[in-house]
């Protein structure tokens, strides 16, 4: 996969001098609710609903006295000097209310500041945005060797509290690099925040029922989690719809069959002769799925999908049980 078959660009770029794994942080120019508001605002604004890529700087920082020698630090120092200068990862990033402490906990919280706080200002990089959706970029290559010596320079030539905003040309220098996706393991904090959204929107009741039985083979969860599951599914899914109608590109995704000349013959809308689709039924309540999960299908392509789905499941608890 490569970044250009992202379901959305890449709209900026974080300087880290440590990679990301779970979570990218922003530190407010105050502790107060408004700075941290200000904060959350703008980096939301600036990756919008694309990804940010992850660069490494050239230069480490120092900890705070005492933690010269912390085997932790002692190993991210290490591990910095393998990613210096590179493009690592390609995230999706989701706006919480939750803290960064709520996030991490309290202990972790705790020795971050301690480590790292400046000035007795225990809130470094308290805006936090976890990681919903990850993707290592395969060889890491060095930001100036994909970029050029000018892009390169305008973006990490100086340091930014902020993120900084990818040009179309810089995007295009960047399209052909190759990704691996990666677990991520914040994933449920997306999920979750998108329960409360779920159950208060209204929903077309033929898309809740079409998507409750794409994910009839979810096992596993307790049945309150299932039903919010399947509820944010659907959500998403009707979203999804709305989204095609409105580009009015409703034709099957796997045959192309146009409804449109059909449904004028009738009478109908041509909405009707397709079904949504969930691509990845299994996946939903452990993976942060998206829009990008679904298709538009007839109803013979939707049975093609069906079949082929329960085949693999069958095939996949065989080769389980031959372990």
């Amino acid at each position: 996969m490569l970044i250009r078959d992202l379901p959305a660009p890449v709209t900026a770029s974080k300087a880290d001098w440590l990679a990301g794994t779970t979570w990218l942080g922003f530190t407010p120019t105050e502790e107060d609710l408004t700075a941290r508001n200000k904060c959350q605002s703008t980096i939301q604004r600036q990756f919008g609903n694309g990804y940010v890529i992850e660069y490494i700087t050239e230069q480490f920082s120092e900890p705070n006295p005492g933690f010269e020698n912390d085997p932790a630090y002692l190993a991210e120092r290490e591990a910095h000097r393998a990613l210096a200068g590179r493009l690592i990862a390609v995230h999706k990033l989701r706006t919480t209310a939750r803290s960064l402490e709520t996030i991490l906990g309290a202990e972790e919280f705790k020795r971050l500041q301690d480590m790292w706080a400046q000035g007795g200002k225990r809130y470094r990089w308290s805006v936090a945005f976890p990681i919903v959706e990850s993707y290592e970029i395969v060889g890491r290559p060095k930001a100036k060797e994909v970029l050029g010596e000018a892009a390169y320079r305008r973006l990490y030539q100086r340091s930014s509290a902020t993120l900084r905003a990818l040009t179309d040309d810089e995007r295009r220098l960047i399209a052909d690099l190759d990704l691996r996706q990666i677990a991520t393991a914040n994933s449920w904090i997306g999920i979750e925040d998108e329960f409360r959204l779920a159950e208060a929107s209204e929903i077309n009741p033929e898309v809740e029922r079409t998507i409750g039985r794409d994910l009839v083979a979810l096992e596993g969860m307790e049945a309150e989690r299932l039903a919010k599951v399947k509820r944010r599914a659907a959500w998403i899914a009707d979203r999804f719809i709305r989204e095609r109608q409105r580009a009015d590109k409703i034709i099957c995704d796997d045959c192309a069959f146009d409804p449109r000349d059909l449904a004028a013959q009738l009478g109908v809308k041509p909405r009707g002769f397709l079904d949504v689709h969930h691509k990845n039924p299994l996946d939903e309540g452990v993976r942060y799925t998206t829009t990008a999960d679904f298709a538009l299908l007839c109803p013979t392509c939707h049975r093609i999908e069906h079949t082929r789905l329960r085949i693999a499941a069958q095939l996949k608890a065989a080769q389980d049980r031959l372990r």
